[in-house]
């Protein structure tokens, strides 16, 4: 039996999609798109349309804002501000992609 699939990963590894969102946020490439928060335990989506068209398809297969939002949610992510969109898990920090792993999908 393996702990693969749209779960929490398998052993010693974060989900694909914890992954692939730490890795968009952590490229100072798209800084101005998508970035870090101040704390590093945050991070903020500056440009919506720019990121749903020209990054997302890079790592999902698809280009939808929403349903990238949605996603963020099954994993315990919180928008921060309401008037933007910056999101924060306790687990998802700036220098500490080890704690990925304790990130889990809810069911």
């Amino acid at each position: 039996m393996t702990g693969e699939g749209k779960g929490g990963g398998n052993q010693g590894q974060p989900a694909p999609f914890l992954r692939k969102t730490y890795e968009l946020v952590d490229d100072a490439t798209t800084n101005h798109v998508i970035s870090w928060g101040p704390s590093g335990k945050s991070f903020i989506v500056w440009k919506p349309s720019e990121f749903a068209a020209n990054l997302l398809p890079l790592y999902f297969k698809h280009n939808n804002f929403s349903s990238f939002v949605r996603q963020l949610n099954t994993y315990g992510f919180r928008k921060v501000d309401p008037d933007r969109w910056e999101f924060a898990n306790e687990y998802f920090q700036q220098h500490n992609r080890d704690l990925l792993l304790t990130i889990h999908r809810r069911k």
